[in-house]
């Protein structure tokens, strides 16, 4: 089960610059012990740009309260525009955070994705105590993103939502809801010159068997890489009961 594409979706809009193309709320998620996730607490995301005409998914009020972007600060041309919205920003650079020669290898096309995001795992000291610090405490609701809200955002949410009690299954399903907006995200990327116009849409999507091997890390104890990353157990308890109904 994957969160429901709401009509705020750029598929529906000709201005692709004024839309985000990948927005989301991961509301309405069921866990493992019956529960289910509650809309308004994480929004997913491609990156926000000035001037974007948008309210939040299921035509909640626009800005989030916190933001947190993935992105290196290469990858900005411009301040984040949520700040002056009213935004608490948290700035977690993932891919900087890697070591020297796994940049290297990404920048000469040696690293594949699958490995990548097991290597965002493995380097969760860097960013995971603070992406579970803004989830569990920081004003609500939390927008995670990097460029396109796919890679790098899709392993954040997956592992927020493991953590929180979602199955591997429907984990997998929300990861893999991207390839609904590639078309629009494409075109968004292309008019902000961040994509080469002829590239073609079914290249900016995601691979679901590339997040398999994460899921495998945390199958049989989601807050173990947390814990190894220096998370607290009571920020993923936090975590946990603000987003999962019946939990607070």
């Amino acid at each position: 089960m994957s969160a429901t594409p709401t009509d705020q979706s750029p598929d529906t809009h000709t201005d692709v610059t004024r839309h985000l193309a990948n927005l989301r709320d991961v509301g309405g998620l069921p866990t493992r012990d019956g529960g289910r996730t509650r809309p308004g607490v994480l929004w997913r995301a491609d990156a926000p740009l000035a001037g974007d005409d948008t309210v939040g998914p299921g035509g909640l009020a626009w800005p989030p309260g916190s933001v947190v972007d993935l992105r290196n600060p290469a990858e900005l041309r411009d301040p984040h525009p949520l700040p002056a919205l009213g935004a608490e920003l948290t700035s977690l650079p993932l891919v900087e955070s890697l070591a020297p020669a796994e940049q290297a290898r990404g920048r000469r096309g040696e690293l594949g994705v699958d490995e990548l995001y097991l290597l965002l795992v493995r380097i969760g000291e860097a960013w995971l105590p603070q992406l579970f610090r803004v989830a569990a405490y920081g004003p609500g609701p939390v927008l995670v993103h990097c460029a396109a809200g796919k890679d790098r955002t899709g392993v954040a949410v997956a592992l927020l939502l493991r953590a929180a009690g979602v199955d591997r299954a429907t984990v997998a399903a929300d990861f893999a809801a991207t390839n609904e907006h590639r078309v629009a995200l494409r075109d968004r990327l292309v008019a902000q010159g961040a994509l080469d116009p002829g590239v073609e849409a079914s290249r900016i999507g995601v691979t679901p068997e590339h997040l398999e091997p994460v899921l495998d890390l945390v199958d049989d104890d989601p807050r173990a890489p947390l814990r190894e990353a220096g998370v607290p157990d009571a920020d993923v308890d936090a975590w946990r009961a603000r987003l999962v109904d019946g939990q607070s």
